[in-house]
């Protein structure tokens, strides 16, 4: 009877053991899988600040509404829909296609939704309604976020900002489905707002066992709770140790000696348990690198370190591979899985021992910055981690170069607040995606009031190409020998309709970040073109134009065969065009200009090199290039009175280019000092405001050389 007891008891002492571990190991993944749960719901919602943040700085006229918003769902992912909704009324849903109905809906009359709405006006912070089911189907959650303007010192309601997100995408970025697989059900519910009952709204197909655990999922305005269990296999556990225990007592002399040492056992066992489960519930399993759970714990303790002291910041960026999805399409998910490895291995040889790196999910990283003297430092990391990050990686047979877009928000200058700041480096690397990726973007008002006005303005870029805002006005290039006008150069001038003239120094740069100069550039070789045939070729001898071409249409593979056709369609000459590319342009890929060069040459149309003596080339280095005209930089001529330096390097360009047979253009003549050195040493031709300023087509057409001061000079001062 002894040793039957004996038995009974070491078998519930391993029962009790065994509980105890499968107690531990539910805590650690209901603790990691509510965590998933919130990051993503977290991140998901920020796109309606991103939203609220473009409809506050265009003050309400959202116009490039699609295309944001598409880069927004493209970014974040899992976004069913975005919406705008003026005064409470749904008018602008992308996308649109089968959501159509919406439109027109006002949420502030709506009986279901009415009362949510205005909460979320009265408390001016973003709501989360549902999960319901959706008249489309399947069941979503809404995030409602209230907008509020200002006008005449005062703020009013402009509207709301909206993402719908369907439960089943929130909850495929978990690992309940591979949970159940493995033997543990699950629940998530909530506390319904209207009836005050516990409403479970997802959950696996068996019910919580009685060792369920729950963790709680904080929402912007309430909290879920999840539930994990484990399927019960152990009933017969104990039942089978009474009858083992009697092959116990006949066992006694060999048991006894494992009796005496199973407590030990077993707790050596627990603790390498805790310790592999620890790794599992703050581990990435891939990277090894930490999860968000630890990162939110460890960044919560260090903001209170830091307020402690009371100096320091703390920088917390969030990355994104650029094109990741490329990679896993073109070469599998092992290759991308060794990719992810190896950028995580990097990150770790970038930052300092103490700083804190992180794998959120798929592509997504976070590095933590702690003991910043200086704002600055977590710019200069930063670039560090891009340079690092975009160096050739071996993959099987190929070397693949990707790179990164970095977020960066600081605690405590923009906020204290872990969500707060998970947000805001959230919207910082967004608004880098949006400036070209392979960029970082710091959060802070002062640079998101910059990046909402560079997609501003890069959207009224495409609305003046299809709205012919742009026009051209004609600078007169002088021949210097008879003071007449050689040639005309084109430059471009944009009238906005609301902000008025634009200057090139606005825009030039944007066309180029953006692509767009590309079609720009096309318009303009049309409008010269035009400008010949219809006006400055009527009754005058026909004039030369001299046509700027840029870095992004130097690189377009098509840019002479699309020059050809305009050429073909508006019937003019091709020797009347000039091209102006740059030297720093020219020796950037010499190759490649070589080629663009040959293939212009070839249809008829002349080269000129602009900036010339900025590019560090030589004229010994262009003597390969087929070109017809060297512009002398203005930097050279500006000083010719004073600077003797000056003087002998454009007098050794002209005396050289007029050898070669190449024609040589001075830019930025303003004085007749500047203009009688330029003739007394042969120079062909000049161009400045001594002669004119950019004139109209109309103006140009009339122009006058005997007007112009340097015609009064030359009759004067032979």
């Amino acid at each position: 009877m002894l040793l039957s007891t004996i038995g009974i008891s070491i078998f519930a002492f391993l029962d009790k053991a065994k509980q105890q571990e499968q107690h531990l190991l539910l805590e650690q993944i209901v603790t990691t899988q509510a965590a998933t749960i919130e990051r993503r719901l977290s991140s998901l919602l920020s796109s309606t600040y991103m939203l609220a943040q473009e409809v506050r700085q265009s003050e309400g006229r959202f116009q490039n509404f699609e295309q944001y918003a598409d880069d927004v769902i493209n970014t974040l992912g899992d976004i069913s829909l975005l919406q705008l909704a003026p005064n409470g009324i749904i008018e602008r849903v992308h996308p649109l296609k089968g959501n159509e109905k919406s439109l027109g809906h006002n949420l502030l009359e709506d009986k279901a939704r009415s009362k949510e709405a205005l909460l979320t006006m009265k408390a001016n912070k973003l709501t989360l309604a549902g999960p319901f089911k959706l008249v489309q189907g399947g069941v979503g959650i809404v995030g409602r976020n209230p907008v509020f303007l200002e006008k005449d010192g005062k703020d009013y309601f402009w509207g709301f900002t909206i993402a719908l997100i369907f439960l089943s995408d929130l909850l495929d970025g978990t690992e309940l489905t591979q949970l159940y697989n493995r033997g543990y059900e699950y629940e998530l519910s909530r506390i319904h707002p209207d009836t005050g009952k516990r409403d479970i709204f997802s959950h696996s197909k068996n019910k919580l066992g009685e060792n369920a655990v729950f963790k709680s999922i904080n929402i912007p305005n309430g909290v879920w709770r999840m539930g994990i269990s484990r399927h019960s296999t152990d009933s017969a556990y104990i039942y089978l140790g009474v009858g083992a225990s009697f092959i116990v007592a006949l066992l006694f002399s060999l048991l006894l000696h494992r009796i005496l040492l199973e407590p030990e056992r077993l707790r050596t066992q627990i603790k390498e348990k805790t310790e592999a489960l620890n790794q599992m519930a703050f581990h990435d399993e891939l990277t090894g690198l930490v999860n968000r759970r630890f990162l939110g714990d460890k960044l919560e303790q260090e903001i209170r370190n830091l307020r402690r002291r009371g100096e320091g910041h703390i920088a917390i960026m969030y990355l994104d591979l650029d094109d990741f999805k490329r990679i896993n399409d073109t070469m599998g998910h092992e290759m991308g899985d060794r990719l992810l490895q190896t950028v995580a291995a990097r990150l770790r040889d970038t930052v300092r021992q103490n700083d804190i790196i992180a794998r959120l999910g798929g592509d997504e990283f976070a590095v933590i910055l702690l003991d910043l003297a200086s704002p600055d430092h977590a710019r200069v990391m930063a670039e560090k981690i891009i340079e690092n990050i975009q160096r050739p990686i071996q993959l099987g047979p190929r070397k693949i170069v990707i790179s990164t877009t970095i977020g960066i928000t600081l605690t405590p200058d923009d906020s204290t607040e872990i969500l707060e700041l998970f947000r805001n480096a959230d919207l910082a690397m967004f608004a880098s995606k949006q400036a070209g990726k392979n960029r970082l973007s710091f959060f802070n008002t002062q640079m998101q009031e910059n990046a909402a006005k560079h997609l501003l303005l890069e959207e009224q870029l495409r609305q003046a190409i299809d709205n012919k805002e742009f026009y051209l006005v004609y600078q007169p290039i002088m021949c210097l020998g008879s003071n007449q006008v050689g040639k005309f150069e084109a430059l471009i001038r944009w009238r906005h309709p609301e902000a008025g003239e634009r200057s090139p120094n606005e825009f030039i740069g944007m066309a180029e970040t953006t692509g767009l100069i590309i079609p720009i550039g096309y318009w303009v070789i049309h409008e010269a073109c035009m400008s010949i045939v219809n006006q400055l070729n009527g009754p005058k001898e026909k004039i030369q134009i001299t046509i700027n071409v840029s870095t992004r249409q130097l690189k377009d593979e098509n840019f002479a065969i699309e020059v050809e056709k305009i050429f073909k369609k508006t019937g003019v000459d091709p020797s009347l065009i000039e091209m102006e590319i740059t030297e720093s342009m020219l020796m950037e890929d010499v190759n490649l200009a070589l080629k663009l060069i040959n293939q212009l040459k070839k249809i008829g149309v002349a080269i000129s090199i602009d900036d010339f003596g900025t590019g560090y080339s030589s004229l010994s280095q262009l003597k390969k290039f087929p070109i017809d005209t060297l512009k002398v930089d203005r930097a050279f001529i500006k000083d010719l009175g004073k600077d003797m330096s000056d003087r002998r390097i454009v007098e050794a360009i002209v005396a050289m280019a007029n050898k070669l047979n190449i024609a040589v253009v001075a830019e930025g003549i303003e004085t007749e000092r500047q203009l009688r050195f330029l003739r007394k040493i042969n120079c062909d031709y000049g161009q400045g405001f001594l002669f004119s300023k950019p004139l109209s087509i109309n103006n140009a057409l009339l122009f006058d050389t005997n007007n112009s001061k340097s015609s009064q000079e030359l009759r004067t001062k032979p």
